[in-house]
């Protein structure tokens, strides 16, 4: 799962591989082992008592929660991403998008098995 950080956005993005381990187990998590033995994880997890998309920051780790009804809908189709808008309290709002991952088309020697290239054509891969 590859995370994208800019000033208030999330962005991760999934391969098929990655979104089938999430159905069945409905978490995710990968990490960054950084200097100094600190480690930074992000987790999407699906919860069936939710109803709207959640982010939180906290012991080092970025934990987004889609609602299950919503996930299955968006993992068995062809819609690539999730989106939402999550107020902070503050004047600002937090950007989530949970997306399909696609190949780039500017690495052609990239193993292209594991992306979801039948919807590239749909919509144009951004790298």
């Amino acid at each position: 799962m590859k995370i994208r950080c800019e000033q208030d956005s999330i962005r991760l993005r999934l391969r098929k591989s990655e979104l089938g381990q999430l159905r069945n187990e409905h978490k995710l998590s990968t990490a960054v082992h950084l200097p100094g033995g600190k480690i930074l994880t992000w987790e999407l997890l699906l919860d069936e008592k939710t109803s709207d998309v959640n982010a939180s920051f906290t012991n080092d780790t970025i934990l987004v929660v889609l609602p299950l009804n919503v996930a299955k809908h968006w993992m068995d189709g062809e819609t690539v991403g999730l989106e939402a808008f999550i107020p902070n309290g503050s004047a600002h709002q937090l950007h989530v998008l949970v997306e399909k991952d696609f190949p780039c088309k500017d690495r052609p020697e990239e193993d292209k098995i594991d992306f979801f290239t039948e919807l590239a054509a749909i919509q144009p891969p951004l790298c």
